[in-house]
């Protein structure tokens, strides 16, 4: 749950978790949300065209960036894509096939 505070502040609430942030003049939300996303899988990997978070519905636009940590025996895809004028940090774990967002930032 995302609460709008003071000019330029933002607060997120979710897991019992709250961050504030205010980074210039947009907004950062850090969050550990699962999310649904609509991707295709290829031979190089999982590729997200759509997600959908707050039963709002965002069209990808651009993947801007990609990486790859391990974690335990699998791995997590980490990917930076564009939105409607937001950046979100998607996350892709390998082990159990599930998305995360993990942040958002919005002007």
């Amino acid at each position: 749950m995302s609460i709008p505070h003071k000019k330029g502040f933002f607060i997120s609430l979710a897991f019992g978790f709250c961050s504030v942030y205010n980074i210039n003049m947009g907004n950062l939300l850090k969050t550990n949300e699962p999310v649904e996303v609509l991707a295709i899988f290829t031979k190089k990997g999982p590729k997200p065209y759509a997600l959908k978070w707050l039963k709002k519905k965002y069209i990808i636009e651009k993947i801007n960036l990609v990486y790859e940590k391990r974690a335990g025996d699998g791995k997590l895809v980490y990917f930076s894509v564009t939105s409607q004028n937001n950046f979100f940090k998607l996350v892709f774990d390998a082990n159990n096939l599930k998305w995360h967002l993990e942040e958002v930032y919005s002007e």
